[in-house]
This record gives structure tokens, C-alpha cells and sequence, in this order.
């Protein structure tokens, strides 16, 4: 007999939205000088930057959270596994598709009529040159999340089948380790460096899911809001005190993508977000939340088609926050536009 879904945490919906503005904001740099870069000091635009690095592992948490519900409620491992393996993965080989083709429209035409045809070719060419790193990203950079996603799930389902729950956790926590000896602390003395860079954040992905799923297994309450904005805010003060001490003993730049920190951050943002608090209970935000992954999978399309006026306008405080909420909108406008339509409706909700 098919169980009728839940209803929608309206708290959960309202942080997605601000999560995934955050992301933008990451793509689109809003208030960087280019006489100083994000993480060359500890300006406005970098601190900005540094505060947003709550929204992946947020989704993350959430994601393991929620797959860890869909087990328990349909009392085994594969049907929700496979359906998450596969719907990720799904959206990132249709996204994949599409980020080889000249969204930066005009920027391709400056190379001649042929010019669309030509960044084809180079796209297509930088995946035959790179396949490993095609593989773990796609076509673009930020597709990362969604192979990340399939790998955090089948990971936790295959462990869990054998009942090796302790050991995942331990795997999670090692590859968490390695990952902030390899990004997070390269130039420190036990850190190292590595090409590819850990920068899309494979190995730190299985911790918060795995989070995740653990805070499922003691259920939610109302007490989590307290508890989870306590740890972010500790998760961020620390993640700003490592990368400052990382750049003052070693001269890390201070734009991390993640720190020890960044877990007790995204944690926290998860936990205040899982506790259902009318605090967050905005019903005309959260009507967003189902949108949020078409809009995180397009919004790189207007990230690059905007450039020309961003290099233009740039430096321009009204622009400075123009440039984020236009891509939002944009990708919102166009997620909502592929959805109507039975084919494409499944790469983006």
C-alpha cells in the first residue's frame, strides 16, 4: 500500500532558499575589488564568502537526513538508495549536457560566427583531457555536489547493508581528515598538496551526510533550534579563526571552502533548519524550497551570461547585490519553465 508523502518542513524550505543564495553568492563575488581578490585579506567580500560556506554542507546533512527517513519508512536500503543514486545522477549527466554547450552566449560569439561551435569543441576536448575530473564534476564545476550526492548514499547504503555503521563513520571522519590536510591545510606541516584540489569537496561530503543520517536515527524536536544555532555560530567563528591562523603561520589564502569549522557550521544550520521552528516558518520563502534544485543545477547559466555586465558594473554597490539576485531569479524563472514540460521536469524538481 503507497504511504502518502509527508508534508514539507516549511523551516527546512525557508534555509534551502538562503542556502542556495549563498551558493550564488559564492559564484558571483559580490562586493570583491579586483586590486584585492577574495582571500588576499579580511575585507568585506571575503568575509561575506567565508559566511556562506554553511549552504553545501546544509544540503548534505538535510540529504542524509532525509534519505535516512525514506529507509527507515520503507524498511530497506535499496529502493530509496536507488531512486537517489539515480535521480542525481540523472540531473547531473542532463546538466552535464547542457554546460557543454556556449551558455556564456555572447562571450562565444566574440570568436566569430563560429564561435558557439567552437566552445563545444573546447568543452568537449576538456573532458576527453580530464575524464577523471569529468567524471567527479561534469561539465561544470558545480555539478560536483550531485556525484557527490550518489556516492554519500550508495557508500552509507552498502555499509549499512553489512551492518557496519561504525566503521562508515569512521571512513567518513578519515576522509574528512585527509580532505582538510589536502584543501584546508596544504601549507601547514601535516598538510600536503594535491592536483586535482580537494576543492569541490568529495571527501568532506560522506560526513555530512552521514551526519545526517545519524540525526534521523534520534529524531527531531524543537530543542534542536537552540543546540543547532549555538554550533553554527561557534562552527563559524572557528572556521574564521582557522583560516586566519592558517593565512598568519602559513599564508593560506583566507578563501577556504572548508575547515573543521565548516562541519559544526553546517551541522548547525541543518540541526535549526530539522527543528521545525516557526521562527523560519516564512511560507512565502519556503514555497521556494522545491525549486531549489533546478535552481542550483541552471544558475550557472546566468552566472556566466551576466559576466559582460558584471565586468562592466562591477565595483557599483547596487549592482553588488543586483548581480546575485538576478541569477536567482533567472534560474528560478527557468526552473519553473522546464517543469511544465513532462521531459525536462525531472532535472530540476
Amino acid at each position: 500500500m503507497d504511504v502518502a508523502p509527508r508534508p514539507r518542513v516549511a523551516s527546512v524550505d525557508a534555509v534551502r532558499v538562503g542556502a542556495i543564495l549563498a551558493v550564488i553568492a559564492i559564484h558571483t563575488t559580490p562586493f570583491e575589488h579586483a586590486a584585492s581578490p577574495i582571500g588576499r585579506s579580511f575585507d568585506f567580500a571575503t568575509l561575506l564568502n567565508q559566511a556562506t560556506r554553511f549552504a553545501v554542507p546544509f544540503f548534505l546533512v538535510v540529504a542524509g537526513y532525509f534519505w535516512a527517513r525514506k529507509v527507515a519508512e520503507a524498511g530497506e536500503l535499496r529502493a530509496p538508495t536507488t531512486r537517489l543514486v539515480r535521480r542525481a545522477l540523472l540531473v547531473w549527466l542532463a546538466w552535464s549536457a547542457i554546460y557543454l554547450l556556449p551558455v556564456n552566449l555572447f562571450g562565444a560569439l566574440e570568436q566569430g560566427a563560429l564561435g558557439p561551435l567552437k566552445v563545444i569543441y573546447w568543452n568537449a576536448a576538456l573532458v576527453v583531457k580530464r575524464p577523471a575530473i569529468a567524471l567527479l564534476e561534469g561539465t561544470s564545476p558545480h555539478l560536483w555536489f550531485l556525484v557527490a550526492l550518489a556516492f554519500c548514499a550508495a557508500t552509507s547504503a552498502v555499509f549499512m547493508h553489512f551492518g557496519l555503521r561504525r566503521v562508515l563513520v569512521v571512513l567518513a571522519a578519515v576522509l574528512y581528515a585527509l580532505g582538510l590536510a589536502g584543501q584546508a591545510y596544504p601549507d601547514a606541516p601535516f598538510g600536503f598538496h594535491v592536483d586535482p584540489a580537494f576543492r569541490n569537496g568529495h571527501l568532506f561530503a560522506l560526513a555530512f551526510f552521514v551526519t545526517g543520517a545519524w540525526l534521523q536515527r534520534r529524531g527531531a524536536t524543537a530543542g534542536w533550534f537552540p543546540v543547532g544555532a549555538v554550533l553554527a555560530l561557534a562552527g563559524l567563528l572557528l572556521h574564521l579563526l582557522e583560516v586566519s591562523l592558517a593565512h598568519t603561520m602559513w599564508g593560506t589564502p583566507l578563501e577556504r571552502d572548508y575547515v573543521a569549522g565548516t562541519y559544526l557550521f553546517g551541522v548547525g544550520a541543518a540541526m535549526v533548519a530539522l527543528s521545525g521552528t516557526r521562527r523560519l516558518g516564512w511560507q512565502r520563502v519556503a514555497t521556494l524550497g522545491p525549486w531549489v534544485l533546478g535552481i542550483y543545477a541552471s544558475h550557472m547559466v546566468f552566472v556566466e551570461l551576466l559576466k559582460p555586465l558584471d565586468r562592466r558594473l562591477t565595483g557599483s554597490p547596487l549592482w553588488e547585490i543586483a548581480y546575485p539576485a538576478a541569477v536567482f531569479a533567472l534560474a528560478l524563472g527557468a526552473t519553473r519553465l522546464l517543469a511544465r514540460f513532462t521531459r525536462t521536469r525531472p532535472i530540476v524538481i
